[in-house]
């Protein structure tokens, strides 16, 4: 009989079955209809309670819906341009009516250290680098700077100018970002900052960072400036 120690070290029963559901998850097994928790007990021999456990972080992510009363829903997968909480600004532009293009800065593999580092990886080992500035109807609305792992490299043969990068990421490299991590805060542009957005410097400004993942992995590192007077932010709660 293993010791209590030993015992204590095992994961939890509901981690291991959160862990199987993201996988297929973001695998897009789910595409059609997500089962219900009934289901998904009787499947994995473990009780409802266990279920629930399991579904509730990746409910939180955003990754399945949550919906009092009505059946859950998968919120990421192939062929869907729907990332839970994570916050896409090529999605929120078009929904205005605007066009949104980008301006490609850079796209190419460097060496950062500070990149590969949040990146969680060798200080010297390459990382894929992407500058743009963002478009609505021509006009400048956002800078940023993006910064991912070297598997994500094909996503330099895309057309960066009027594709979303997550979208480019799943068709070029077959990477989805399933969750985020952002912080946002005011700021007064520098000169370098509102001579990108083609304001003065400043002018009231957003600064955002990011950190995405894919499940546990870290995908992406990036930081958006967003002009002040071209960009707002719209909450709802459940």
């Amino acid at each position: 009989m293993p010791s209590a120690s030993a015992s204590d070290r095992k994961p939890a029963l509901w981690k291991k079955v959160q862990a199987s559901l993201r996988e297929r998850v973001l695998r897009g097994e789910f595409s059609s209809g997500f089962p219900g928790e009934l289901v998904l007990a009787e499947e994995y021999r473990v009780s409802r309670s266990t279920i629930r456990a399991a579904l509730a972080p990746l409910r939180r992510e955003g990754l399945v819906s949550a919906s009092p009363g009505r059946r859950s829903e998968v919120n990421i997968g192939v062929g869907r341009n729907v990332y839970g909480p994570v916050y896409s600004l090529f999605d929120a532009v078009q929904k205005t009516g605007m066009e949104q293009t980008n301006v490609v800065e850079a796209a190419r593999l460097v060496t950062d250290p500070v990149a590969a580092r949040i990146l969680q990886l060798d200080p010297a080992e390459d990382v894929v680098y992407i500058a743009r500035i963002r478009m609505a109807d021509g006009a400048p609305i956002a800078a940023d700077k993006a910064w991912f792992p070297v598997q994500a490299q094909d996503v330099l043969a895309a057309d960066l100018r009027h594709i979303a990068l997550y979208d480019a990421l799943e068709r070029y490299s077959l990477l989805t970002i399933s969750h985020a991590e952002e912080t946002m805060r005011a700021i007064s542009l520098d000169h370098e900052q509102a001579q990108r957005l083609d304001t003065v410097p400043g002018a009231p400004a957003f600064s955002l960072e990011r950190i995405g993942y894919s499940g546990d992995r870290v995908l992406e590192w990036r930081k958006t400036v967003a002009r002040g007077d071209r960009f707002s932010v719209t909450t709802t709660y459940p």
